[in-house]
């Protein structure tokens, strides 16, 4: 109990010691009178009673100060007026009461709202998660069965039918991920950080994505550095825009990947010849579910999703993502992230 309170027993200490010294001079008895004051204000902005104990503690304090002054207006070392100090400190100090009450009223209202968010966004996730886990295995029973059907009927309308049943069905599973994912770049722990070589990155996604669409692919790397990053969700990020720019080309337009070092910062840039993006669009392309051409969109089997991604996940690396777009001439997608060079 003297351990939690040693605080207060220091101070009463302390006041009781200036008492005596008011109660002992006979000049500048108003230094230690102020001393006791100061004091009492800087203890409570470190401890912050409750009302009834301070409300207490200030009529004490009030009361014995005004004694000791008026010993000394007795003695005949001060005038009368000097006691109107002791309602005047006390004003001050229940000034600085109030607004010391309403900044912590104002700090806890904002960690329950914190607390409020967290649980919400904890929530959220939960819900997303379990959405995604109950919706794979129905997609995977009704894929299943339509791919039969595909089969059965294939050179009827019954197997086109099932062939568009089949694509919504994968549209719908990569949209489950998709939301899982950005669910999950809210939470603390989304990323696990390790050592990433860029130019690996990028040629792996090449040699991944240069079979699957018959493009003029090309690649250039002047940033051989290792980032301190999550490879896992770079390479998702990676694949949304690489994926974004397949879909906004032709076969035969160029797709460029590239990287380099820029004033500490690596820059990953990937670029098209596509149809590239309407001005007036460019501020909410990396919004969920944002598609420049809804039709072309659906058709090629987009979520709008990949653009939000890219996005969650660079700033989750603490850096941005940026797009310049010039309609019939192309489109540059570029992530810069914070750089560790070997």
């Amino acid at each position: 109990m003297v351990r939690k309170h040693w605080i207060e027993i220091a101070w009463g200490t302390f006041a009781i010691g200036n008492v005596a010294v008011i109660l002992t001079l006979d000049r500048w008895e108003t230094i230690p009178f102020h001393f006791i004051w100061v004091s009492l204000t800087l203890v409570y902005g470190l401890r912050r009673w409750s009302l009834r104990a301070t409300a207490a503690t200030l009529g004490t304090v009030m009361i014995v100060t005004a004694y000791a002054l008026a010993v000394v207006i007795w003695r005949g070392h001060e005038e009368l007026d000097e006691l109107s100090e002791v309602p005047l400190m006390a004003a001050m100090f229940v000034a600085m009461v109030w607004h010391a009450r309403r900044r912590l009223a104002a700090v806890d209202e904002a960690r329950r709202r914190a607390e409020n968010e967290h649980k919400l966004l904890e929530r959220e996730l939960e819900f997303v998660r379990d959405a995604a886990h109950e919706l794979r295995t129905p997609i995977t029973v009704a894929g299943g069965h339509a791919e039969l059907i595909r089969a059965a009927h294939a050179d009827d309308q019954t197997g086109s039918d099932a062939e568009v049943v089949l694509d919504e069905l994968n549209r719908l599973s990569r949209i489950s991920e998709r939301l899982l994912l950005l669910a999950a770049a809210e939470h603390p722990d989304f990323l696990n950080r390790e050592e990433v070589d860029l130019k690996a990155l990028i040629e792996d996604a090449l040699r991944r994505w240069s079979p699957a669409a018959a493009r003029r692919w090309k690649e250039h790397s002047d940033a051989e550095a290792v980032i301190r990053a999550d490879g896992e969700r770079l390479r998702i990020a990676l694949d949304a825009l690489i994926e974004n720019a397949v879909k906004s080309t032709e076969k035969g337009d160029a797709v460029s990947i590239s990287s380099r070092t820029n004033d500490g910062h690596v820059e990953i840039e990937v670029a098209d010849t596509g149809a590239g993006i309407p001005a007036d669009q460019l501020g909410r392309i990396f919004e969920r579910f944002a598609r420049t051409d809804l039709g072309r969109g659906r058709r090629a089997g987009g979520t709008g999703l990949g653009l939000a991604i890219v996005k969650a996940i660079a700033e989750a690396h603490d850096g941005r993502v940026e797009v310049e777009s010039t309609p019939g001439v192309g489109s540059v997608f570029r992530m810069e992230l914070p750089s560790t060079k070997r």
